[in-house]
């Protein structure tokens, strides 16, 4: 009995000093983490990361350091991922901040939680801008994506995603993702672009001979941003659809938003006379012929009209 005895409290005692040999070597590693923060944050992580795992195992006696490493390790994932950013290393650097989020979330460090947030979708979108400056439009669009899975709602990347799929010819993805932009939060900008895009699709249109697309884009168009060339494209498919009322008011508007277009395009203040003279309103039409008149051009057959018009 006595020999069972000594031989299990030998036991015990080599235990306690495996125990206090694994605080010193845990220690050492710590404080050679510590030392090499400045020079090697990467190294230092590591160190740590190893210094924690063993500190772990040590139960009470290594729960202070295991504890502060804690405190440091989503710090420096931060501080890696700022350096790296710097550098313009920017996947490298999401990486980080990400990794950063998560033993953060793992530690309690509800700030570097924070930080890594709101970082994340900021570096993802200087990606994209950078990639949408540098017209590498499919990259663009790309980045852009990651910073909407991560938040649905972020105006921004949805309507510079919209502005990359625009580029690339992808007008119904642009729609979609400038829709998307309007809801939340940049409807001024959103319709601008949506404006654009619809008179792109209408000129597509003319250029096919299909007057009832183009007109029908360009009517979209207006419904975002009322413009000139919108309005122009509404008035030459409407004539041409003979809905002369349509075509009448749309020239009209194209006048009033373009100075000096009477003289510059007489071809426009015939059509609206003739659409006028198609709807009954004559005395108006007589107004635009007597303006164009004298044009090379038109003046003979503006001239025509104001005399069967019977104009005063």
């Amino acid at each position: 009995m006595k020999k069972i005895f000594a031989t299990a409290l030998i036991a015990l005692c080599s235990l306690g000093i495996a125990a206090a040999q694994d605080l010193e070597k845990v220690t050492e590693l710590y404080n050679s983490a510590a030392a090499s923060i400045e020079s090697d944050k990467a190294g230092a992580i590591s160190q740590f990361e190893q210094a924690l795992e063993m500190a772990e195992t040590l139960g009470a006696e290594g729960a202070e350091i295991a504890a502060q490493c804690k405190g440091i390790i989503p710090k420096l994932y931060i501080s890696l991922g700022k350096e790296l950013f710097g550098a313009k290393d920017m996947n490298a650097a999401v990486e980080k901040f990400q990794k950063a989020l998560e033993v953060g979330e793992a530690y309690g460090d509800v700030d570097v939680v924070a930080e890594a947030r709101e970082l994340i979708p900021q570096i993802l979108m200087a990606e994209g801008n950078n990639m949408l400056n540098a017209k590498d439009y499919a990259g663009a669009v790309a980045a852009y994506q990651k910073v909407i899975d991560a938040d649905p709602t972020n105006g921004a990347a949805l309507l510079r995603q919209g502005q990359a799929y625009s580029a690339l010819g992808k007008l119904d993805d642009a729609v979609k993702a400038f829709e998307l932009a309007s809801e939340n939060g940049q409807e001024d900008a959103a319709a601008k672009q949506l404006s654009n895009i619809y008179v792109k699709k209408a000129v597509a249109c003319q250029k096919a001979k299909d007057n009832k697309g183009a007109l029908e884009n360009a009517q979209k168009s207006t419904q975002y941003v009322d413009n000139a060339n919108a309005e122009k494209i509404i008035g030459m498919s409407a004539m041409q659809l003979k809905q002369n009322k349509v075509a009448a008011q749309a020239f009209e508007a194209y006048l009033s938003m373009t100075p000096g277009a009477v003289t510059k395009e007489p071809g426009i203040v015939y059509n609206l006379g003739t659409a006028l003279v198609a709807t009954g309103e004559t005395e108006k039409a007589c107004g635009y012929f007597k303006q164009i008149a004298q044009d090379a051009k038109y003046g003979e057959g503006a001239r025509y009209q104001i005399t069967t018009l019977k104009c005063k």
